[in-house]
């Protein structure tokens, strides 16, 4: 008798195990164990190691705000505050209510390898888990880069390499009459560290404490939602830099994160988050960005991130057509970004 199989019935189903083709097996309510041959992507489990490593090493996939997405894009209201009144009657909000647009882009790989290789079923899961943590670094990465360091306008053209505008891109360009060039943006010639006896702006100290004060100066300044995105070539020139008073403004593992037990380093207090994709590049993004590197100031609540699918993954074995006796395995997953408004952060570029 031939069973029929739905999408909601795998649903509710519990996979109790793996055929030697690395098929999944699942047990469905009424009846033994159904080896079912779908092409489905399947979702990596969030506490799994690809996903912990993508969270570990991308400071967008772990700190921008979340914005699930069921189509390809999603607006969502621009915040621009809300005209509050010390009176007895009631006025109508006159800030200004416009809106943004997310897109979701793919972000994709795929390894193959010879079917020999993985004649142990204990082999095949140890090939997946090794290439699904690679994959993991790589993608975080390539994504942080496209948010923070890609410097070329947004392309819905795949091979273009620039699927948002990033943040980078977005403070150093003109958005009508919300946002003028380079106000948040600053840079630092990468010559003197400390602060002078006779302070003359050009040191990293006085760089930084002017980046931090571009936001804090504005309404999208809040203690609770602040925090420091920048590259890890950083850290040398921060353990450098010391205040008029010879203290220093960065302190490593200042406190340990009560979710992930690790140590949390902070400048001028304020969390860093430390992304390799925090680097300007061509006009596309790259898992190696060799550009300059960027510090960011940033209010995370105004820094949106769409999900629509993954991380996921799409496993076959080689069919009678095929060339040769691989099997594959793709990783995926369909994200978007966009900053809600300039104002809330500030980037600090070292130019050498």
């Amino acid at each position: 008798m031939n069973m029929q199989i739905t999408n909601d019935d795998l649903a509710q189903a519990e996979i109790v195990g793996y055929t030697r083709q690395g098929k999944p097996v699942f047990s469905i309510a009424g009846g033994a164990p159904t080896v079912a041959n779908v092409q489905n992507w399947i979702p990596i489990e969030y506490d799994s190691d690809v996903v912990q490593r993508v969270q570990m090493e991308s400071a967008v996939e772990r700190w921008a705000r979340r914005y699930p997405m069921r189509t390809s894009t999603r607006e969502i209201p621009r915040s621009a505050g809300m005209t509050v009144n010390a009176d007895t009657t009631y006025a109508d909000d006159a800030s200004t209510n416009d809106k943004v647009t997310i897109t979701a882009r793919r972000f994709v790989a795929r390894f193959s390898i010879e079917e020999d290789d993985l004649a142990d079923a204990n082999s095949r899961m140890d090939v997946i888990a090794a290439k699904g943590v690679d994959w993991a670094i790589s993608y975080a990465d390539t994504f942080d880069n496209a948010c923070l360091g890609v410097t070329g306008a947004e392309s819905s053209t795949p091979a273009n390499h620039r699927p948002f505008t990033s943040l980078y891109k977005a403070l150093r360009t003109t958005d009508g009459s919300i946002y003028t060039a380079d106000t948040n943006y600053s840079s630092w010639n990468g010559t003197t560290i400390r602060i002078a006896a006779n302070p003359d702006g050009t040191s990293c100290y006085e760089k930084l404490s002017s980046t931090f004060g571009l936001v804090e100066k504005g309404k999208y300044w809040s203690p609770a939602d602040m925090m420091v995105w920048a590259h890890p070539s950083w850290r040398g020139v921060l353990r450098l830099t010391l205040d008029g008073n010879g203290a220093p403004i960065f302190e490593e593992s200042a406190y340990i994160d009560s979710q992930t037990q690790r140590p949390v380093d902070t400048l001028f207090g304020t969390r860093i988050a430390w992304s390799r994709g925090a680097k300007t590049t061509s006009a596309g993004c790259t898992d190696s960005p060799d550009g300059n590197a960027l510090l960011y100031y940033v209010n995370t609540r105004y820094l949106a991130r769409g999900d629509r699918s993954g991380p996921e993954t799409l496993t076959d074995n080689a069919r009678a057509q095929d060339d040769t006796d691989a099997y594959s395995v793709k990783f995926r997953t369909r994200r978007g970004f966009k900053i809600n408004h300039q104002l809330s952060a500030a980037v600090c570029e070292k130019l050498a």
